[in-house]
């Protein structure tokens, strides 16, 4: 997780901004998460490093339904709840866990050429920009909501540990 550390940073700054800048956040508000997330980052619980986080369940400033209805809405993205997908282990697209939880984004599917790719970030254009080149290939974006991304990274945590746990008896 420390090697995402700038990501993180420039991740939820981008963020913090594209929220003031659509109405979605005061300024005053995002002062507020600012100081939080960097307590976050301080502290070395880069897992839990997020403005978004901040801003909705510790200062419960920004409504995630109204976020949501923006990125449908205003950026013409898919929404989905990860809690009814077939989730896969990360390993064979040699992406770790790490990389999601620092961007709250996962890939979720691929079908042909098309990867599905879930965040609760697409407003920062660091993070779209990261997973671009990650993939190098045609992405469709959706948004979902914390939860569903949290728990989806929980199962899939699952799985490596399953993975890891399997290989170890081999």
């Amino acid at each position: 997780m420390q090697q995402h550390r700038t990501l993180i940073l420039r991740g939820n700054r981008f963020l913090g901004s594209a929220l003031v800048e659509r109405g979605l956040l005061s300024t005053g508000d995002l002062e507020k998460a600012n100081g939080k997330f960097m307590d976050a980052i301080q502290s070395s619980d880069l897992k839990r490093a997020s403005i978004l986080s901040s801003l909705l369940f510790d200062l419960k400033t920004l409504d995630e339904s109204a976020l949501l209805e923006f990125l449908v809405e205003e950026e013409k993205l898919g929404l989905v709840d990860l809690n009814y997908s077939e989730l896969d282990s990360l390993r064979p697209m040699g992406i770790e866990a790490d990389l999601c939880w620092a961007t709250s984004t996962i890939p979720f599917d691929r079908i042909g050429d098309f990867q599905m790719v879930a965040t609760c970030y697409y407003l920062s254009q660091p993070v779209v920009k990261h997973w671009e080149e990650l993939f190098d290939s045609n992405i469709i974006w959706y948004a979902t909501s914390t939860l569903s991304l949290t728990r989806a990274l929980e199962r899939i945590e699952e799985i490596h540990e399953a993975e890891d746990a399997a290989a170890e008896n081999d």
